[in-house]
């Protein structure tokens, strides 16, 4: 099958050997490379390039695997980041990563595109995908009439990147592709927020009615604290720029000295957006709970919506 017109160019912009013609056959097959740690379902034996990726605090090489059937090109980067920091926020490192696949993998896809339609070129935060084992994200991506999926995740300095893309009219195989992926030899990373001083820390509290120096949940005081004010978390840049939308949930001990404590996230947003809540969160005034005329900390939960529209 033949790269055909600019949309169609966009499936095959990652690897200049799609001129050649493809099985027709519909019958996939697992690969397993050499000297790599994955395996995934194709619908044909990949090609292979080598890669040397550099975007921000990502410098990465490695390489590209890609196969194509049927107007769909499935592709798979498996690069190791020479930069990468054993003390990494793995959350931060995921916003890298995004930035990496839009700002370098997809750029030469978006120079393609005529001006006007490079404008409407976008890349879109779907989800978290489940850390078994390895954290990792789910993007969806619009350039011109080609549309596409990412997943990508991270093991400590190795990045895998895989990619389904598709012109309009054609169908992507998706359900088969992303689930047959599997990584071996992995090392579970779960996910880090820095809540900053004064931040996150297990609290080890007691049940004994006439301490007042414990933490109460709000159905044991006389008195709930009141909130004074409440200041709104912001947008951050690339947030916006990745479409992000949803909820962060936070839980936090309202001291009975007047500050909020012991952040813990309980549901989390990417690009700052967990930061920005986290900050709000530590700048809300509050008069403290009571307990039998005095004052105590008390456990609170706290959200924070953040809506594009």
């Amino acid at each position: 099958m033949k790269c055909l017109t600019a949309a169609v160019a966009l499936i095959c912009l990652f690897s200049p050997a799609f001129n050649k013609s493809v099985t027709q056959n519909n019958a996939w097959i697992e690969v397993s490379p050499s000297a790599e740690f994955f395996r995934v379902s194709l619908p044909a034996q990949p090609t292979e390039k080598e890669q040397a990726r550099h975007f921000g605090e990502i410098d990465a090489e490695g390489k590209l695997y890609e196969s194509e059937f049927e107007g769909a090109s499935y592709a798979i980067w498996s690069l190791a980041d020479s930069k990468y920091r054993s003390t990494q926020d793995v959350d931060g490192y995921l916003d890298a990563c995004a930035d990496l696949i839009w700002d370098d993998l997809l750029k030469s896809a978006r120079d393609q595109l005529p001006e006007d339609v490079r404008a409407r070129a976008r890349m879109t935060y779907v989800k978290e995908l489940p850390a078994t084992p390895l954290p990792g994200r789910e993007y969806s991506f619009t350039l011109g009439a080609a549309t596409g999926t990412t997943h990508f995740y991270i093991d400590r300095s190795r990045i895998y990147v895989l990619m389904a893309v598709h012109q309009a009219g054609s169908v992507s195989a998706e359900d088969k592709f992303f689930p047959s992926f599997v990584v071996s030899g992995t090392t579970l990373m779960p996910p880090q927020i820095n809540a900053g001083p004064g931040g996150y820390r297990p609290v080890v509290t007691n049940s004994d009615p006439t301490d007042y120096n414990r933490i109460f949940s709000g159905r044991d005081v006389t008195q709930k604290a009141r909130v004074l004010e409440k200041p709104e978390p912001t947008y951050t840049e690339t947030a916006r720029m990745f479409g992000v939308e949803g909820t962060v949930v936070l839980r936090a001990v309202f001291s009975k000295n007047g500050e909020v404590t012991n952040l813990h996230v309980v549901r989390k947003l990417p690009h700052g957006l967990t930061q920005q809540a986290i900050t709000a969160a530590r700048a809300i005034r509050f008069t403290p709970a009571m307990k039998d005329g005095q004052p105590v900390s008390m456990w609170m939960e706290l959200q924070y919506n953040f809506n594009l529209y």
